[in-house]
């Protein structure tokens, strides 16, 4: 083990630390409930995105070499696991909470949920564009946009999810968490899958579980090292990326919509709420804005 990870590892084991980690992750565990934000955006917002990414990778890596039986490598698991462990009980606590509480709001009001979502997406975008340049944002952006729209445009399915589906869609939805720009939640409700794994997990199905978590665990062995390095060596080309996927889900979180197609308040079918909902936008967006401040003054 380097001088840098036991620093890392003795820092990890202080308990404000761990409670710092924990409250990071019940946020981002909140956010990648609801589509529109994803909670690798939230990690970098948060400042917490690379040690994650950093420890997923090394995690990926120690699980290789368990199972071709380099035992040496034990001495380097402790390290990403006091990263993970508290990032992933309070990611656990954030989204059952999530699930039994704002789940039941989105479907009881969901021009207000979807009106904050928008603002938080709006936030992201000014985040992203921030952490980009402009060459690669003229270069890139509009490609991100572009594969954005294609996929959030997609046909709407109402037939039930398969477990091939369920298995994909837990595959996608780590792929989209740890990248900071597109929501794992979003693609799930692009896939139909969104309603269905909220109802399986607060009905606890654990047989629809099993087979997500599955996807999810396939997802870590393939996107944690490349997504490492894609951070590392083109860090602006990749937040320019992100910034066009951000700025094309706009049109699937539009909080006014008639049916799956947005549409203006005086248009919507129901009570449009434009005072709340643009104060819950206003909102979102000054969230984003303070955490990426405090993000920002924390790493300079």
């Amino acid at each position: 083990m380097t001088s840098n990870e036991q620093t890392e590892l003795s820092r990890s084991f202080q308990p404000l630390a761990v409670f710092g980690l924990v409250a990071r992750g019940a946020v981002m565990g909140v956010a990648e409930v609801l589509p529109g934000i994803s909670g690798g955006t939230v990690a970098l917002i948060l400042g917490v995105y690379e040690r994650m990414v950093g420890a997923l990778s090394k995690l990926v890596l120690v699980f290789k070499d368990l199972v071709q039986f380099k035992w040496k490598s034990l001495g380097q698991l402790p390290q990403p696991l006091t990263v993970l462990v508290p990032l992933l009980v309070g990611m656990s606590i954030g989204a059952l909470v999530a699930i039994n509480t704002i789940v039941h709001v989105v479907r009881s009001h969901p021009t207000l949920v979807f009106g904050a979502i928008f603002g938080l997406v709006l936030g992201a975008i000014v985040f992203t564009f921030r952490a980009s340049a402009l060459n690669r944002l003229l270069l890139l952006l509009p490609l991100g946009l572009v594969v954005s729209l294609a996929i959030v445009l997609l046909p709407k399915s109402d037939t039930p999810a398969g477990w091939i589906l369920i298995y994909v869609g837990g595959c996608l939805a780590f792929g989209a968490w740890i990248l900071p720009g597109i929501s794992g939640s979003l693609l799930l409700l692009i896939l139909g899958l969104w309603q269905t794994m909220l109802d399986a997990f607060h009905a606890l199905d654990w047989l629809k579980m099993l087979v997500f978590l599955t996807g999810i665990l396939t997802g870590w062995l393939v996107f944690s090292h490349p997504v490492k390095v894609l951070l590392e060596r083109y860090r602006t080309s990749v937040m320019a990326l992100f910034c066009g996927l951000l700025v094309g889900s706009l049109w699937k979180v539009w909080p006014w919509r008639d049916d799956s197609f947005p549409v203006l308040p005086h248009q919507y079918d129901g009570n449009a709420d434009i005072v709340a909902v643009i104060l819950l936008m206003a909102a979102g967006f000054g969230l984003v804005m303070v955490l990426s401040h405090v993000y920002t003054k924390n790493s300079s």
